[in-house]
């Protein structure tokens, strides 16, 4: 067979490093699928659009490398749009690779043709479309270098089915250069000075800055510096959970290092109670157009954060003794763990309760997925594990069920617990078939208190608990549908029962629902 545009294109994936393509079949990229077929490159087939995007997601946060999602033409690349902006708002690199309708009949009313470059352009950090064979290879290079520059982040490329097609084309392509801004001078010493004058400064790292070797490197500056840092990336901002009582420090800081972390809503926009009326920021932004203009903001120019942060570690002196003790208070008070958690009341299983039962299962060879309102907000601040995977800044809740079933084909060799809540789990329930058909053995929980809960406790604060409506759910048996399925499904309702169940879930090889029936509490406050 001649070589054709989606023979090119696969060729550029592999040269790339990619091993897995997320999708969903369609019309207009079923050549690509055949180019894959006795190619070191594996289709993860799901059962939705969005749960092919939300797998790359994770693949993307995981590796520091792009995701690729491969969607067909008109309805497929409007489901994978959701899940861009939760990938896009968690700062994490992904190529979603759309199939579109042929280019010799647009504007004609092709079949699904509808205007995906600019639909994509909003939840994406660029996004257009390919119209000729021979440039395939260059815009899948572009594409990954611009997810996993500056701010990483999601890049859509919009594929015609005649491009993808047609024979590949031996005509060198025009180079084509991304516009990005260049990186300022060097920072630091401005940073440094600023530092110098406060008495409480703090580091505040964004999505991206709080994973993998971003991460170390804040970690390492603040062990040389002994500037207390914490990691941002829950839409709850600074009520997130997982702070615990660190949250009640953050308006004692009287300088905020904002390690690529936006000043927006999560941060309450930096004012006051939240943050004292005398705090300052400094932002180290990669994208220009994120720098807040406001007085209590110091000017500072735009460049890398990851760079920025490895300068200041390379330029500073001796830490200083009171930044140490101010570090031991924040990582103590974040550390800390409420009292009036021991003595849970109530009937039946608090979501404290299937915290302690599982957290030995989640040290250092173990992977946790929370997804959800309020219970998995008991787990995120309940549970310690090395890596996490939340849904980030976006709100969004859905995505956990795909993105343990990507943390375990990263390393087959961890276990994965993805925490769900009953309404959360109704999102991509069916990728559970896709587990069991590509054999990735996740363990699923699903708290399960029969309502939408996040909902039902913004009912009850703002309205009263003789207002609360359209929350109710059933309490099904999911486990259930685990079996109808392949995998295996435990029923639990008593807290004894919850580690019995893990082991004979993790035993058994198979994808598995601990189905835990739980009391509908709020998520826990520590304001």
């Amino acid at each position: 067979m001649a070589a054709r545009g989606a023979d090119l294109l696969v060729d550029r994936l592999i040269e790339l490093g990619v091993g897995y393509m997320f999708t969903l079949s369609g019309n207009q990229i079923l050549s690509v699928f055949d180019a894959t077929i006795g190619r070191d490159i594996e289709l993860i087939h799901t059962r939705h659009e969005a749960a092919a995007v939300h797998m790359a997601d994770a693949w993307g946060r995981l590796t520091d490398t792009p995701g690729v999602a491969l969607l067909t033409a008109g309805p497929g690349h409007c489901n994978g749009l959701s899940a861009l902006y939760v990938a896009l708002m968690e700062e994490s690199p992904v190529v979603m690779l759309s199939g579109q309708s042929p280019l010799v009949q647009k504007g004609r009313g092709a079949f699904q043709e509808i205007d995906q470059v600019a639909m994509a352009s909003q939840v994406t950090k660029a996004s257009w479309a390919v119209e000729t064979t021979y440039a395939l290879p260059l815009a899948v290079g572009r594409a990954f270098d611009i997810a996993t520059s500056g701010r990483p982040g999601p890049v859509h490329l919009s594929l015609p089915s005649d491009v993808l097609e047609g024979p590949a084309s031996a005509q060198t392509p025009e180079d084509i250069t991304d516009e990005g801004s260049e990186a300022s001078g060097n920072l630091s010493g401005q940073i440094l000075d600023t530092l110098e004058k406060s008495e409480r400064p703090l580091i505040l790292a964004g999505p991206a800055m709080g994973r993998g070797n971003r991460w170390s490197g804040v970690e390492k500056l603040s062990e040389i510096t002994g500037i207390p840092a914490l990691p941002m990336e829950s839409p709850r901002g600074i009520n997130d959970p997982w702070l615990h009582r660190a949250t009640n420090r953050l308006s004692e800081a009287d300088l905020v290092l904002l390690a690529g972390k936006k000043l927006d809503f999560s941060l309450k926009f930096g004012e006051s109670p939240f943050f004292d009326e005398h705090c300052r920021f400094i932002q180290i932004e990669a994208d220009e157009h994120q720098l807040v203009d406001s007085d209590a903001v110091l000017p500072v120019l735009c460049d890398d954060p990851s760079r920025v942060i490895e300068a200041l570690s390379e330029s500073f002196g001796d830490s200083r003794s009171d930044w140490q003790s101010w570090k031991t208070d924040v990582m103590r008070s974040r550390q800390s763990r409420p009292e009036e958690w021991t003595s849970r009341s109530g009937d039946g299983i608090h979501p404290l309760d299937v915290c302690v039962a599982l957290e030995p299962y989640l040290g250092a060879k173990g992977v946790i997925v929370s997804d959800g309102g309020e219970f998995g907000q008991w787990i995120q601040a309940g549970i310690e594990a090395d890596i996490r995977l939340i849904n980030g800044p976006s709100g969004a809740i859905g995505s956990g069920l795909p993105m343990a079933l990507a943390a375990k084909l990263v390393d087959r060799s961890r276990d994965v617990f993805v925490f769900l809540g009953d309404g959360t789990f109704g999102f991509h329930a069916l990728e559970l078939e896709t587990a069991v058909r590509y054999d990735i053995p996740v363990v699923v929980i699903v708290g399960n208190d029969a309502r939408w809960n996040a909902e039902h406790q913004l009912q009850i604060e703002n309205y009263g608990s003789d207002r609360t409506v359209g929350c109710d759910l059933l309490p099904t048996r999911y486990d259930r549908l685990a079996e109808a399925l392949g995998g295996v499904g435990e029923q639990v309702d008593r807290a004894d029962e919850i580690a019995p169940a893990a082991d004979r879930a993790v035993a058994s090889g198979l994808p598995a629902v601990i189905n835990v029936a739980i009391q509908s509490v709020g998520a826990p406050v520590f304001r």
